[in-house]
């Protein structure tokens, strides 16, 4: 079970303009950024410090911060975080989520974990899904509908059915519509596989290459969608890459990579 209840997390409005914001939750726990509620803890965000780990299996998949739903062994424990984000237009789109089951309660349905867009059930897991999701696995929800370039609000919530504990995490969430995957204002490094940093940005713009392996091409463009750089490698593995941005005017600039037949994108601020 879970060792801390925090009794005032945040609960606070975050009114996104741009893509999944802190994916990972490495902003922290009861900052806003996500909004976060709990019947028995008031927040789902743990850290192991704060939560402990479940007898060893509830952890996060990267960094520190992680969502833990159930835990408790109540049948009144629900959990949510959600928060409002823009999903770009577009033919096809994603709600991605890495997702592990490392208790699984009583076995039923009544042990759940639901992706929603305003509302809407749009894919649900339960405990009889724990073999697929004993360890971080990625959860693909279609969310075709929504890909508009408005602003949904996008929910995961869970139940625990009660009887025995149901442990359920998830952690670097992202949006992907037609095959790109754009992470948010903190970078969503499991996901896209690359750090970009720092963030703002004067002189230079380092691309630090994690997980991606392979030719790449990275092109960077302003808020208009000018190109003001462009280069191909033909191995990025570990490879660490410095652009100059003395010269780029102030602004939001986007780092598109694209590698093996998808495009990730990130944000960068330049600021002199």
């Amino acid at each position: 079970m879970k060792h801390i209840t925090l009794l005032a997390a945040m609960v606070v409005s975050f009114g996104a303009t741009a893509q999944i914001t802190d994916g990972s939750f490495e902003a922290g726990i009861g900052v806003g950024t996500w909004n976060e509620a709990s019947v028995t803890y008031g927040t789902p965000l743990c850290t192991i410090a704060t939560c402990g780990t479940g007898g060893g299996g509830a952890i996060p998949r990267t960094g520190d911060v992680y969502a833990w739903f159930g835990g408790s062994g109540a049948a009144t424990e629900i959990g949510s975080v959600d928060q409002d984000a823009n999903i770009t237009s577009g033919t096809t789109a994603n709600l991605l989520v890495y997702v592990k089951i490392p208790a699984v309660g009583d076995g039923t349905m009544g042990n759940y974990l639901k992706a929603m867009i305003d509302g809407t059930e749009m894919g649900m897991l339960t405990a009889a899904d724990s073999t697929t999701y004993a360890d971080y696995t990625l959860w693909s929800v279609p969310i075709d509908a929504y890909a508009d370039g408005a602003v949904h609000n996008v929910r995961l919530e869970a139940k625990e059915n009660g009887g025995a504990v149901f442990n359920i995490l998830a952690d670097d969430i992202a949006l992907e519509v037609d095959g790109t995957i754009i992470a948010g204002l903190f970078e969503n490094d499991a996901l896209s596989g690359i750090q970009v940093y720092p963030n703002p940005a004067t002189t230079r713009i380092t691309l630090s290459f994690n997980a991606m392996t392979g030719p790449a091409e990275v092109t960077i463009t302003d808020a208009s969608g000018k190109v003001v750089a462009r280069q191909r490698f033909s191995e990025v593995t570990r490879r660490i890459i410095d652009f100059n941005s003395s010269d780029l005017q102030d602004g939001l600039y986007m780092i598109s990579v694209a590698q093996a037949g998808k495009r990730t994108t990130q944000r960068v601020v330049v600021q002199h």
